[in-house]
């Protein structure tokens, strides 16, 4: 029995990412799990994923900031919890985001919201210190300061919020002599050279993998750029090419049955790298300007980052040179990072 004193109602924020739903569905279920009381909605900007859901009604859960229709339909929501006896407290996906205080603070002025809670703005009404060292691990922590609850250490592992998975076309032959190794070069981001790994980089470590006929490499992805990649890699290769398997995943199913089907994963800070940790993959991961907190920890997982740079940067583009940047990090780290799993 809980001893909370209110009846809580967490309203997140979210943006338009798969790994921003992967994380934000399962913080939202593990919420409802450690407070019964509780009941979870998101406020996203625009999010596709949402779609995934498989639990309980998608229109309860999720309202699209971006449609009118839906920002109303949040507020009434909001409203009647309320009236029911409810208190709502507005958290934000992103740690000090200016805009999700804004709209936490639009709802607070119009009696939609009680309390604005944040890690470190001064201006919320709630400051929650924060504690962790992944996103999910943060929410948590944040939830377990706000309420005074103990949280089971099997909750900060990442659990993909998608059930019922059916997969088409996706299996790859099981060879136990071999050791697959996924290749995953896109990222959402992709028009912004600072979250990108150039072509002719990728092209030099999947030369070094071939060296090793032990492994067998999968390049992997459901970016538009796929086919661009794919024809790149048979231009520098010729012949040599034939060795490596190319998977365009037409859904979020398929790329994540590609997942569970590799000994090691190779990509840039995305999305597949949070399924990949829900999943227990080795992984490597090049990462760029992302703040830290984006991307996930362990014995398995291997980080590779732009070194010589000066600053870490805050998750965007910037031109300046003197922030970190995927497009700068040298080949051979990301070569010294696959030694260190042989």
């Amino acid at each position: 029995m809980s001893y909370l004193k209110v009846k809580p109602l967490l309203l997140y924020t979210m943006t338009s990412g798969l790994g921003d739903y992967i994380i934000m569905g399962d913080l939202m279920r593990k919420v409802e799990k450690l407070v019964p009381e509780a009941r979870c909605l998101i406020a996203h900007r625009g999010n596709p994923h949402v779609k995934l859901w498989p639990y309980d009604s998608l229109h309860k859960r999720f309202f699209n900031v971006y449609q009118p229709h839906q920002i109303l339909r949040l507020i009434l929501t909001l409203k009647k919890a309320r009236r029911e006896g409810y208190t709502v407290f507005g958290l934000q996906m992103a740690p000090g985001s200016v805009q999700g205080f804004f709209f936490h603070f639009f709802l607070k002025r119009i009696k939609a919201l009680d309390f604005i809670v944040d890690f470190n703005l001064i201006n919320a009404d709630i400051i929650t210190p924060p504690c962790g060292n992944y996103i999910l691990d943060l929410h948590l922590n944040q939830v377990k300061e706000l309420f005074k609850i103990r949280i089971p250490e099997e909750f900060y592992h990442l659990e993909l919020p998608i059930k019922n998975l059916k997969f088409s076309n996706t299996s790859i032959e099981k060879d136990e002599n071999k050791v697959k190794i996924g290749i995953h070069p896109w990222s959402r981001r992709g028009h912004l050279p600072c979250f990108v790994w150039p072509f002719e980089k990728w092209l030099d470590v999947i030369k070094f993998l071939l060296q090793n006929r032990q492994n067998e490499i999968i390049i992997f992805g459901k970016d538009k750029r796929f086919g661009k990649f794919k024809n790149y890699i048979h231009s520098k290769l010729g012949e040599t090419a034939k060795q490596i398997r190319f998977k365009l995943c037409n859904s979020v199913m398929e790329l994540v049955n590609i997942i569970k089907q590799m000994d090691l994963i190779l990509s840039v800070n995305t999305a597949v790298v949070h399924i990949g940790y829900a999943l227990n993959k080795k992984m490597i991961i090049l990462c760029g300007p992302s703040l830290d907190i984006w991307t996930p920890k362990g014995k398995d997982i291997y980080i590779v980052r732009d070194e010589d740079a000066l600053f870490q940067g805050a998750d965007k583009w910037v031109k300046d040179k003197r922030f970190r940047s995927v497009e700068k990090i040298e080949v051979e780290r990301v070569i010294n990072a696959i030694r260190h799993y042989r």
